[in-house]
């Protein structure tokens, strides 16, 4: 869960990744982006411009990019060789290159070795294009190199992206061959990806997965192009916050002088609200005494027995009978204002149900026998399946 929230907080919710790649001698730019949604990565957008205006106006402000360089300007080389060293194996490639004019990317899987380079002042030129239309660059690769990061994900043996079509062979990428591509899609662990947009997918990955396999000579400036990505993206979230803080504290002022305006408001009142309160007294006091009268009504008579008589017959149930309604000396009709109250004197009114006949039988008999009782009735008694009754008893009670 942390580590879901300080992702969020370094880079937001959307990952973009760019690939510039070239087309019939015209330049493409294949956009992927993902949204993370708590632990799981979907595809929020996919789609390809020709400029980098025109890609601007389909990213939000500020998006942070991985630019994956794939076009021309890009010179590739495979060699074979058992050394490790990345400055070696560049100019071993390159026999004659002037690396100050160059970056350098190489991916190495076991003893070979795929080497790509680009002119530095290019793509300088493309970082600061991209500022210029407010999207950020927050790390660069060099042609196909970046799908390493995919290799864990796919199950073929060979794959194509935009330009050239690569062998892999147990998790390594053992040939890479530009050609005319065949248009496929591939199964990235549940997310369908086409090979046009593939590396911009991998590039998307990156700043989640973080798990670069390649070599450069431009680590510092990466490391230049996050810091000032992550400088921007602390001032936007320090703006936006500090706006929600200032609101905040604004919401709170307006709620405490609402709050002592209210108190305010009501003590100018207090007047006038306690001369409507004496003649509010005034009207439940004569409803008082009307409910007094009707709650007297209904406890005369034998209300202090109440409790004897429902414990008694409670006691006397026999464990196949159930009771669902039980009421003592029960209403004769509806209570309504200003009538009295009418109720049928010395009658417990019993109402349940029971699963054996012969029980419930006994069970009267039981009740007969009480010496409080004077009669019990069977007012109702149906059976409701076969093996379940319902019944309603009146219980006369004795009166000396």
């Amino acid at each position: 869960m942390l580590n879901i929230i300080w992702t969020y907080l370094q880079y937001g919710k959307h990952f973009c990744g760019v690939e510039l790649s070239t087309q019939n001698q015209t330049e493409i730019l294949n956009a992927t982006v993902l949204l993370q949604s708590k632990k799981e990565l979907n595809i929020s957008a996919s789609f390809k411009e020709n400029t980098v205006e025109s890609l601007s106006k389909k990213l939000s402000k500020h998006q942070h990019i991985v630019l994956i360089v794939n076009n021309d300007k890009v010179l590739s080389k495979t060699i074979e060789n058992k050394q490790t060293d990345a400055l070696k194996l560049v100019y071993s490639a390159f026999p004659n290159i002037n690396l100050e004019d160059f970056y350098f990317e190489v991916l190495s899987q076991k003893n070979t070795h795929f080497i790509n380079i680009c002119r530095k002042d290019y793509i300088n030129t493309l970082v600061e294009t991209y500022a210029k239309h407010q999207l950020l660059i927050l790390n660069i690769s060099l042609g196909n190199h970046s799908l390493s990061n995919l290799v864990g994900f796919l199950h073929e043996k060979t794959i194509y992206s935009s330009n050239a079509k690569i062998t892999l062979e147990n998790d390594d990428i053992i040939q890479i061959e530009k050609e005319p591509v065949v248009s496929q899609s591939y199964d990235v662990n549940g997310i369908s990806v086409s090979n046009d947009q593939l590396l911009s997918f991998s590039g998307a990955l990156q700043p989640i997965l973080k798990n670069i396999s390649t070599n450069t000579n431009f680590s510092i400036e990466k490391r230049r192009l996050e810091d000032s990505y992550k400088q921007t993206r602390f001032f936007n979230l320090f703006i936006k916050f500090g706006g929600l803080f200032v609101l905040g504290l604004l919401l709170i002022n307006f709620f405490f002088f609402n709050h002592y305006f209210d108190s305010v408001n009501e003590l100018e009142q207090v007047s006038e609200i306690n001369q409507v309160t004496k003649n509010q007294i005034i009207i439940l006091n004569e409803t008082v005494s009307k409910k007094q009268k009707m709650v007297d009504d209904l406890l005369k008579s034998n209300g202090s027995k109440s409790s004897f008589y429902s414990h008694t017959i409670t006691q006397s149930l026999p464990k196949t009978i159930l009771l669902s309604d039980y009421h003592y000396q029960p209403l004769l009709r509806r209570i309504k204002e200003d009538t009295s109250v009418e109720i049928s004197e010395d009658i417990i009114s019993v109402s349940g149900s029971s699963i054996k006949s012969t029980d419930f039988s006994e069970w009267i008999n039981t009740l007969e026998k009480m010496e409080w009782i004077a009669k019990v009735a069977i007012v109702e008694y149906r059976n409701t399946s076969s093996k379940k009754s319902e019944f309603k008893i009146s219980i006369l009670i004795r009166n000396d």
